[in-house]
C-alpha cells in the first residue's frame, strides 16, 4: 500500500504511443498492458484514436491486406532468418503482371517486427490503399541485422521475396528504404548498386562519404531519392544536413521537403512511410 505510485498524463493528441516503467534504473514492461515489442520487450503501446490517428487506426476485419512471415536462408548470418510481408487487398499470385515490391528497413536495435508492431506500417498501408493512394505492392521487411546489408538484401531477401511471391524484377517496379541504420544501409545499396532500386528513400539517416560515388549512375537509375530527418531533437540532424551538401556538391537530385517534427522515433518515421508509400511505383 504505501510502495504504489501512480501518474496521469495528457490529455494527448490522437496518435500511437509507447512507454516503459524505470524502476530502480531498470527498464520493466507495464504488466496491466500486455501489448508486444519483440525487439524492446519492456515497451507497451496504445493508441488514442481520432482523425489526427485515423492512418495508424485498424481498418474493418478483413478489408485491410494481409501479413505474413517469410522464412529465408541467410548465408551472410548462416541461419534460417524471418521477415513479415504485407500484400495487398486483392492479392492475386496469379495475375499477369507481377506486383511492384517495396523493401522497407528498420533501425539499429531492431529487427523485422518493428515496422509493424511499433511502425505501425500495416495499418498506414491498409488505409493507403483503401483510400485508393497506393499503387497495388508487396512490402518486405526483412531482418538487417547482418554484416554485410548489400549481400544479405540482394541475395537472400530479395530472391526468398522472388520465389514466394509474384514480385517484379524489374528495377523500375522495386523500391528500398529504411530508417536510421536501415536508411544507412539503404544509402550504402544505393552507392555499391545505382539503379537496381527505381525508388530509394531514408528516414533519419546520413549519405556518408562521396568518395567513388557515380552520381551520373545514381541519377539516370533513379526515379525517385527522396529523404527526411526529424527535426532538431533527431541526433542524426547535423550528420544528415551535411549529406545535403555532398548530394548537392556531387550534383545527385533528391528530395527533401524539410523536416519531420519530432525527434528520432516511430512518430517521425510513421509520417515518413505515409509519405513516402503514396508516391511509390506511379505509372
Amino acid at each position: 500500500a504505501g510502495d504504489r505510485w501512480r501518474v496521469t498524463v495528457g490529455p494527448l493528441d490522437p496518435w500511437f504511443y509507447y512507454y516503459r516503467f524505470i524502476v530502480d534504473r531498470t527498464s520493466v514492461k507495464d504488466a496491466s498492458n500486455p501489448t508486444k515489442v519483440t525487439s524492446e520487450p519492456t515497451w507497451s503501446t496504445f493508441m488514442v484514436n481520432g482523425e489526427r490517428s485515423r492512418l495508424l487506426s485498424d481498418v474493418p476485419a478483413g478489408q485491410g491486406g494481409k501479413v505474413e512471415s517469410m522464412t529465408y536462408r541467410s548465408t551472410v548470418a548462416n541461419a534460417d532468418r524471418t521477415a513479415l510481408v504485407w500484400t495487398p487487398p486483392g492479392y492475386d499470385p496469379d495475375r499477369a503482371e507481377p506486383y511492384p515490391v517495396f523493401y522497407l528497413q528498420h533501425g539499429g536495435g531492431q529487427s523485422y517486427t518493428d515496422w509493424i508492431e511499433m511502425g505501425r506500417a500495416k495499418q498506414i498501408l491498409d488505409h493507403l490503399s483503401l483510400d485508393g493512394k497506393l499503387e497495388p505492392m508487396v512490402v518486405v521487411m526483412g531482418n538487417g541485422n547482418v554484416p554485410d546489408f548489400n549481400k544479405e538484401l540482394l541475395e537472400n531477401i530479395v530472391p526468398a521475396a522472388r520465389s514466394h511471391y509474384h514480385v517484379s524484377s524489374d528495377p523500375a517496379r522495386q523500391a528500398l528504404a529504411g530508417l536510421s541504420m536501415g536508411g544507412g544501409q539503404t544509402f550504402g545499396v544505393l552507392k555499391a548498386y545505382p539503379g537496381r532500386f527505381a525508388y530509394v528513400a531514408a528516414f533519419s539517416a546520413g549519405f556518408g562519404s562521396a568518395t567513388g560515388v557515380d552520381a551520373q549512375a545514381i541519377n539516370n537509375g533513379t526515379k525517385l531519392l527522396r529523404l527526411y530527418v526529424g527535426d532538431q531533437t533527431d541526433f542524426v540532424y547535423p550528420s544528415f544536413m551535411t549529406s545535403l551538401t555532398t548530394l548537392n556538391t556531387l550534383g545527385i537530385r533528391y528530395e527533401f521537403d524539410g523536416v519531420t517534427p519530432g525527434p528520432h522515433g516511430w512518430d517521425v518515421w510513421q509520417k515518413n512511410l505515409i509519405d513516402l508509400a503514396p508516391r511509390l511505383f506511379k505509372r
